[in-house]
């Protein structure tokens, strides 16, 4: 037999079989599936979860960065101000 031979006989008997068994065939993998998707679905969710929860406490991480910065830059604004004072020339009394 050749294999052009070989490839349409499997081809036929492929069609044949999912054509008679086709329906039960999907059943018993979809039942003997059921606990790894199980599993999937539950380990998605825990890693929504955790991503969730990360990215939480990068969001207060930030807030807290961002105030922090605030807190500095005013603290720098009001030294140079202080400092812009001490080094001002002193206005010129005619002399």
């Amino acid at each position: 037999m050749r294999s052009s031979e070989a490839f349409i006989l499997g081809s036929i008997a492929t069609a044949a079989v999912a054509w008679l068994w086709g329906k039960q065939i999907g059943e018993y993998f979809g039942t003997k599936t059921d606990g790894v998707r199980a599993k999937a679905v539950a380990g998605m969710r825990a890693v929504d979860e955790a991503a969730g929860q990360v990215l939480d406490h990068g969001g207060d991480s930030l807030r807290r960065a961002e105030e922090f910065l605030q807190d500095t830059k005013e603290h720098v604004s009001e030294v140079l101000r202080a400092g812009q004072k001490v080094v001002h020339p002193a206005p010129d009394l005619g002399h």
